[in-house]
């Protein structure tokens, strides 16, 4: 009881201490030539839907996925020739001199760990150009979203995600997308570039020797 009374409470504290944007606007406009004081508004943004539903966004995902068509493409014909390998060697094991068995299957142990390996490192390298691409986006959702918040009067942004209640006139979301999409269609996603297992004798392999 008491909790629900608090909440209650806070929800009408809110709604007192913020007003409609364009009221906001309105009374920004009326102090012109007076002291200017420090804004008031607060307004939510959803991140998750900048990110799903702008241009920016949709761009991003798109080019994550044809990469990563892409690489399971690449992949996929070395996976069936080990899987192959590996029944073959399942059916000679009856007809195969123990020692020869075993150099077989240490051989196709090694083959199979190569390949977790490259595929582990593109993985990798895809998340990374991913969370570059993220970054760059974010970047210009700051900067649209902080531009927004200015031009209104709005002395608080917040994550929508982190709010338990909210007049739906405190989301200015719709404006985000729609002014993010007029000035970035797309944020450079970068080629992702695996690394490539250092040779014997290579400076990878010889560091900290004279």
């Amino acid at each position: 009881m008491v909790c629900s009374k608090a909440i209650r409470l806070t929800a009408a504290l809110v709604c007192l201490m913020v007003p409609s944007l364009a009221l906001a606007a309105d009374n920004a406009a009326t102090r012109s030539g007076a002291a200017v004081s420090a804004p008031t508004a607060i307004v939510v943004v959803d991140a998750n839907r900048v990110q799903r539903e702008s241009l920016a966004g949709k761009a991003m995902v798109a080019e994550r996925e044809r990469y990563q068509q892409a690489f399971n493409s690449e992949f996929e014909g070395t996976r069936k020739q080990l899987q192959v390998s590996e029944q073959e060697l399942a059916r000679q094991r009856p007809n195969l001199p123990s020692d020869v068995f075993q150099d077989k299957a240490r051989d196709l142990n090694t083959r199979i760990a190569d390949f977790q390996r490259q595929y582990q490192g593109t993985v990798r390298a895809l998340d990374k150009s991913s969370a570059t691409a993220s970054n760059e986006l974010q970047k210009a959702v700051v900067s649209v979203t902080s531009e927004v918040a200015s031009e209104l009067g709005v002395g608080l942004v917040m994550h929508k995600q982190h709010v338990f209640l909210h007049d739906e006139r405190m989301d200015i979301t719709n404006i985000v997308i729609e002014r993010l999409n007029k000035r970035v269609a797309s944020v450079p996603f970068p080629v992702p570039e695996t690394e490539k297992p250092a040779q014997p004798g290579s400076a990878a392999t010889t560091k900290g020797k004279k």
